[in-house]
């Protein structure tokens, strides 16, 4: 009985001093704020930490100028229009990936 007695205790206050040890999340140099555009969270060369749903994939159909806002612009709003509860885009080379965070 004192061996199961001593067990318990030590299993208390073992899981104590491992809860003890958890702190919030702190920022790091990877830490950074999305950008809202449109309505959109725009994540480039960047995923998001928050678990999320994959809705699809918009690419670019038209040939642009090159400029990365002219770029990103066409995605926002072909993803828009495709998947209309879309939450976020994360751009990669010409095509966005369309997700909803849960």
């Amino acid at each position: 009985m004192k061996k199961i007695i001593f067990g318990l205790l030590l299993g208390v206050s073992f899981t104590a001093l491992i809860g003890a040890g958890v702190e919030a999340y702190t920022v790091s140099k990877s830490t950074a704020n999305v950008e809202t555009l449109q309505g959109v969270r725009v994540f480039t060369d960047s995923k998001p930490v928050m678990e999320y749903e994959y809705l699809g994939t918009v690419k670019m159909t038209i040939a642009l100028s090159g400029k990365y806002s002219e770029v990103r612009d066409f995605l926002i709003k072909t993803a828009m229009k495709k998947y209309p509860e879309c939450d976020a885009i994360i751009i990669d080379r010409g095509r966005a990936d369309v997700i909803k965070f849960k």
